[in-house]
């Protein structure tokens, strides 16, 4: 008789990425290709589902100077003087490292992430000359030649906390600098894939297309 989960390894637990990239300004078509890249090459023939455990991704390319669109009656993202911003936004299964480590170790995703990193401006941020900075990394082989660097980059620019795991309940008082609560924790896209009938049927490894029926909007105000 099956019990409820007590405990969960860090290898199952779910986190958040939630990275505000600054971007040389007007980078958009740049970005654009290696996000396509990088999209193809994930949802490819070669099923990467499991070993990257990417549960949901969301990019939003902010141009200089421009506001979020519908804008909002609050500051939200917002553009430094002179750069674009990127945001990504996932929740995926493991460690940070091993995580990252997933896409820099496949050739052609590497180039997709090297796009971005080449479209980065740090200007004013870091010195160009260190190794966690995106002209160093452009400079000297790459993401996969510089791991540990880009971990560094990434996390510079992370409001996720990498070890704060998704909780299906929040204990109180928390010293969290955000609630992060997950429905399943511990149910990784491996387990998913796994355990859940006709998974890779349903949804294969290369998508097909899929009719969404439009969704009801509320009232106007």
């Amino acid at each position: 008789m099956a019990s409820p989960i007590t405990s969960i390894p860090a290898a199952e637990q779910q986190h958040m990425l939630f990275l505000f990239l600054p971007l040389e300004s007007k980078a958009s078509t740049e970005v654009a290709k290696s996000i396509a890249s990088l999209n193809a090459e994930i949802k490819g023939n070669a099923d990467l589902r499991a070993a990257t455990g990417v549960h949901f991704f969301m990019i939003y390319h902010l141009e200089d100077g421009k506001k979020p669109q519908p804008e909002l009656p609050v500051t939200s993202f917002q553009t430094m003087p002179g750069k674009d911003l990127l945001v990504v936004q996932s929740i995926y299964d493991a460690d940070f490292a091993p995580y990252i480590e997933s896409f820099v170790t496949n050739p052609i995703i590497a180039i997709g992430l090297n796009g971005i990193v080449n479209a980065m401006d740090e200007t004013g941020i870091m010195d160009p000359n260190d190794p966690t900075s995106a002209a160093f990394i452009k400079n000297n082989g790459g993401v996969a030649a510089n791991p540990d660097g880009f971990n560094c980059l990434l996390m510079r620019y992370n409001f996720g906390d990498p070890t704060l795991p998704a909780m299906a309940k929040i204990p109180l008082p928390s010293k969290a600098k955000y609630v992060f609560s997950g429905t399943f924790p511990g149910l990784t896209v491996g387990k998913i894939l796994q355990n859940y009938t006709d998974a890779e049927t349903l949804w294969p490894a290369t998508p097909v297309d899929i009719h969404f029926e439009p969704s009801t909007p509320p009232p106007a105000c």
